[in-house]
């Protein structure tokens, strides 16, 4: 089968590794352009997380951004940024979320949906739950909210009608039992940043899977949910 092309939005490899050989990263440019590491299907996005964690180190990635990827400064791109991070992290911590084995840019047309539909709910949490809005932070905001310096973020957070923070991840595919051990993550997380007792985690896929229902059966505060999508075509006159 032949390689698909490269998404044209993304981070474009050929110009980073000569914006990296101009500002002294050369050692550091080589070793990731020859890498031959993979997470599941990844190859190529391994690499733009990769790139993306070390121009954010040596505080160049707004400046790559500028000279040479305008896209990153969209909206969707500020969302591959976070999608490649979130990549590399899982790299390094040798947890894969799942099983890849979609081509690479078929997986970004399902992270495009995940955000889409991550914001629609963002937008009407009362789908989820009666009294559900997002967590009002004055320096972190509810949707891609930021819980450690390693670049992980909640898809939503937000609290229930009694104040009490939620954790709500989404999966576009089918919900895998690996996904209840970064939302644990995510909740002990949330209890230290604001010194609550009890933090609620709402998991909503595409389909839940068996072995998520068996990895949440004794959890208290989990709740899963699946969704289906509806169409609505309007004609144009």
């Amino acid at each position: 089968m032949p390689a698909l092309p490269d998404n044209p939005d993304a981070l474009p490899l050929r110009s980073v590794w000569s914006f990296l050989e101009a500002h002294g990263l050369a050692e550091e440019a080589t070793a990731i352009r020859t890498s031959t590491d993979q997470l599941g299907s990844y190859t190529s996005t391994l690499k733009r997380g990769k790139v993306t964690d070390l121009l954010t180190n040596k505080n160049l990635l707004d400046e790559f951004v500028s000279e040479k990827w305008p896209n990153g400064a969209t909206e969707p791109g500020k969302r591959l940024i976070q999608r490649y991070l979130s990549i590399h992290q899982r790299f390094l911590s040798g947890s894969p979320e799942e099983d890849e084995t979609e081509e690479e840019d078929l997986d970004e047309t399902r992270f495009a949906y995940e955000t889409n539909l991550r914001d629609y709910l963002a937008s009407n949490l009362h789908l989820i739950e009666e009294g559900l809005e997002p967590w009002a932070s004055p320096d972190r905001p509810a949707v891609e909210f930021p819980v450690d310096d390693r670049g992980r973020r909640i898809d939503i957070l937000a609290k229930d009608r009694d104040g009490t923070p939620v954790v709500i991840e989404l999966k576009v595919s089918k919900g895998h039992e690996r996904t209840i051990g970064q939302a644990l993550y995510y909740r002990g997380r949330i209890k230290e940043l604001f010194s609550t007792e009890r933090v609620r985690i709402i998991l909503v896929a595409g389909a839940i899977s068996p072995e998520l229902r068996t990895a949440t059966a004794d959890l208290s505060d989990v709740d899963l949910f699946d969704y289906r999508l509806s169409m609505t075509l309007t004609r144009i006159e």
